[in-house]
């Protein structure tokens, strides 16, 4: 008999991939101790939820990293915390329009539903 050297058992270093309910519960009240524990603090990118993929044209592109280039050349050292990204740019703006109230009935196509936007945001 030839000899391996992984022993009786050579895998026995996997984990099982099955997780039942009380062993999922005992991990998120671990996880939770560990927390409280020590308050670990996550980048703010691990806290969002949906990955969304969007198509721009370049003009756009353009204007999200001309304004981020503009934001970090302008911000003093104290104001440094987070580093501002496309994506942070896009959830701002998102955020920013959630409150808006424009007409959004029979809109045709992009064009119309900018300029319904810009009217409103422009007027106000």
């Amino acid at each position: 008999m030839r000899k391996t050297g992984l022993g009786k058992d050579p895998l026995s270093w996997i984990n099982s991939t099955i997780i039942t309910d009380k062993e999922s519960e005992e991990e998120k009240k671990e996880e939770i101790i560990a927390v409280k524990k020590d308050v670990v603090k996550i980048p703010k990118f691990q806290t969002f939820e949906v990955r969304l993929t969007t198509l721009l044209r370049e003009d756009q592109l353009e204007f999200l990293e001309k304004l981020i280039r503009d934001i970090h050349k302008n911000r003093e050292p104290q104001y440094r915390k987070e580093r501002i990204t496309k994506n942070t740019l896009i959830r701002v703006f998102i955020d920013a329009f959630r409150n808006v109230k424009f007409d959004i009935k029979n809109i045709p196509d992009e064009e119309t539903l900018l300029e319904r936007v810009l009217e409103k945001v422009i007027r106000d």
